[in-house]
């Protein structure tokens, strides 16, 4: 098929995971979602589920293998401190079993506040999960939060709230990256007709290929931020919760892209002729939104590659 007959390939099935082959890197992984915040707050709806596709596309798309996963759900505070304690031992045990690198990521949610993480009515502080964060003896550590106010965590060391950029990090990175739903005095909202929090859904359709904006098949955390970023305000705008702004607190050095998933070995993709137009939404055999894309009729001129989205 020629280009000018393709727009998009939107990654739906993997084969294998592409980055756990490419070299001795070791990822590791928690993921927790929290529907229960405790007396006086609404029970979210789509929390765990969030947390669960988050883990899924970790498996199929980026290069974390199943043992280093690890889910978490409906947990208090000693639950999610106690698997942060496991995280630690299990990093440490990575990094002495020969990977020359080790990169972490814990992704949370839920309720919180401005102070931080609300679970089933008991509060973690966002000193204590940072500290637990700078504990983890990773060279990549990477947090992102999908919860109300989550920007203050971001804001934790003083920073302000950014626009939609992030630097380039390179595959010898050293440092943390926080991703964050909203800034420190907004609400972080769910969508039924998504099934998902907006944030975690569109940062997910970035990972599964609509952020990948050099059509190199590959989504570098650089694209996944900008693309959750710019899609979140545009759909919660006109919401009753008003617009929603993703935050980040980044400390990184290093140079090239932190990849963080692989489209390029993937069994299947969706190809969508230049004729069509609009809000695209995929959906799996069980109805599930996977992903969901904007696309333009006329398309732009360039070379088609596996993982194009637009």
């Amino acid at each position: 098929m020629s280009a000018s007959r393709v727009l998009a390939l939107l990654c739906l099935l993997l084969a294998a995971p592409a980055l756990a082959e490419t070299g001795p890197v070791r990822r590791l992984a928690l993921l927790v979602g929290v529907n229960d915040g405790g007396p006086g707050r609404v029970r979210l709806r789509y929390a765990v589920s969030d947390a669960r596709s988050f883990d899924k596309v970790l498996g199929e798309l980026g290069g974390v293998a199943a043992a280093d996963r690890r889910v978490l759900v409906d947990v208090g505070r000693a639950g999610l401190l106690e698997a942060l304690g496991e995280l630690r031992a299990r990093t440490e045990a990575a990094r002495g079993s020969g990977a020359s690198r080790v990169e972490v990521l814990v992704y949370y949610s839920g309720h919180s506040d401005e102070e931080g993480l609300l679970l089933k009515g008991e509060r973690l502080g966002y000193g204590e999960l940072r500290r637990a964060l700078n504990a983890l003896p990773a060279d990549v550590r990477i947090a992102v939060l999908d919860s109300c106010a989550s920007g203050a965590f971001a804001r934790a060391k003083g920073g302000t709230r950014r626009p939609a950029f992030l630097v380039d990090s390179g595959n010898k990175v050293k440092g943390h990256a926080i991703l964050t739903s909203s800034s420190e005095d907004e609400v972080s909202q769910e969508s039924d007709r998504l099934g998902a929090s907006y944030f975690t859904h569109h940062l997910i359709s970035g990972l599964r290929g609509a952020a990948d904006a050099t059509r190199d098949g590959r989504v570098t955390l650089n694209e996944a931020y900008q693309f959750a970023f710019h899609e979140t305000l545009a759909r919660t705008e006109k919401t009753r919760g008003g617009a929603q702004h993703p935050a980040y607190d980044i400390e990184l050095a290093g140079s090239g892209d932190l990849v963080m998933t692989d489209l390029r070995a993937t069994s299947a993709g969706l190809y969508l002729t230049e004729a069509l137009e609009g809000r695209l939404f995929v959906r799996d055999e069980a109805g599930t939104l996977v992903v969901e894309v904007q696309k333009l009729a006329a398309p732009r001129s360039w070379d088609w590659r596996p993982g194009a989205t637009r």
